[in-house]
């Protein structure tokens, strides 16, 4: 492969038939793409989770996709990369097989949708597959438990990349319904500067999928396990099966009994985690490509090659999602009420998490000389 420049799972049968519709064309049609340069656009900055894995799948997908194509990778990683990404996905990308695109759960969460630069719709979408690496655990630094709910101590600092990240749920309902002493410190680009910081004692909070950085954390006496969002298993969130002691905020916030609206406004913030790191085309692409791409994608995800890499590296209890229940999933996210994104956005702001866009200079009026 070469390089050009640098929660909620439905188990729903039923829903799937509501998935992304593709382009009309025939089922039997068979697609080559010999001889062909097929682009992958990552929606981040290179180096990072999505990033990593996109680029591992896609030395497969090189394999698996009829004919054998060359996958050349673009990453779309500065000024707002995601949005910039989907919305080049959604309106200049060309419907003829020859584009795909690796994201992550940011993309399709329904308060992303309201930024004005977010011009696409997720469920446009035509989704190849994703794979999910079990759920984010939320985590914390073992000199900072006891500030977590002293409100009279320092706030404990909880690391942040953009206020759209679905495991920063936990801390912000943490700090609604538990009285949480939780700040918020932006600019982090992924979990590896995260992880440094959370070292360093610069940040206290993070959360991650990533096994092996968590399991290293704990290995090194650096955190103690707070919480987790949990995966979806049978239409239920459960625990993962490696962290089986740490309970899931559903299970904290279902003793706690707090309002439908909050239910709501949670699950539309936390839900895409688990479709986690998914695989799409544009839309309008010809059934025939999709159907080729999903296809290879399923294959290439279950290569024993790939998956003795990917659960040493991002998570032992990785697994694939088909394309077309990540539709059926992404349709069932935006399905909320308006009123439930409000909530979100309001805890959002009353936390601090939506203030991370930098303010414009004003600029200064030049004298009459």
């Amino acid at each position: 492969m070469r390089t050009q420049s640098h929660t909620l799972r439905f188990a729903f049968a039923t829903a799937v038939a509501f998935g992304t519709a593709v382009a009309a064309s025939p089922a039997s049609a068979e697609v080559s793409y010999k001889g062909k340069r097929v682009q992958l656009i990552v929606a981040s900055g290179a180096g990072g989770g999505t990033d990593r894995i996109g680029r591992l799948v896609a030395q497969y997908m090189e394999k698996y996709l009829p004919g054998k194509p060359t996958i050349v990778v673009k990453n779309m990683g500065s000024g707002g990369g995601k949005i910039r990404a989907a919305n080049y996905l959604m309106n200049k990308v060309k419907p003829d097989g020859l584009t795909f695109m690796q994201s992550d759960n940011t993309v399709i969460q329904p308060g992303t949708l309201r930024r004005r630069s977010a011009r696409y719709d997720p469920r446009k979408f035509h989704f190849i597959g994703s794979l999910n690496r079990g759920g984010s655990i939320l985590f914390i630094r073992k000199d900072a438990v006891k500030r977590l709910k002293d409100k009279s101590a320092k706030p404990v600092i909880v690391a942040a990349i953009s206020g759209t990240r679905s495991w920063q749920a936990m801390p912000m309902w943490g700090a609604e319904f538990f009285g949480w002493n939780v700040r918020w410190i932006p600019g982090y680009r992924g979990s590896g500067s995260m992880n440094k910081a959370i070292r360093q004692g610069e940040i206290d909070v993070f959360a991650t999928n990533n096994a092996y950085i968590i399991d290293e954390l704990v290995k090194d006496g650096v955190v103690e396990l707070l919480v987790q969002d949990g995966q979806q298993m049978g239409g239920k969130v459960v625990r993962r099966p490696t962290y089986k002691s740490v309970p899931t905020l559903t299970e904290m916030l279902n003793k706690k009994g707090i309002p439908k609206i909050s239910w709501q406004g949670y699950r539309q913030m936390a839900g895409p985690s688990a479709v986690d790191k998914w695989m799409g085309m544009a839309p309008g692409t010809p059934k025939a490509h999709v159907e080729a791409y999903r296809k290879a994608y399923k294959a290439s995800v279950n290569d024993p090659a790939f998956l003795k890499v990917a659960r040493k590296q991002f998570s032992k209890e990785i697994f694939h999602i088909p394309g077309s229940e990540v539709a059926a999933m992404v349709n069932e996210i935006h399905n909320a009420p308006p009123e439930a994104i409000d909530y979100a956005e309001g805890l959002k702001k009353k936390y601090g998490l939506a203030a991370f866009k930098k303010k414009k200079k004003k600029k200064k009026k030049k004298k009459d000389s």
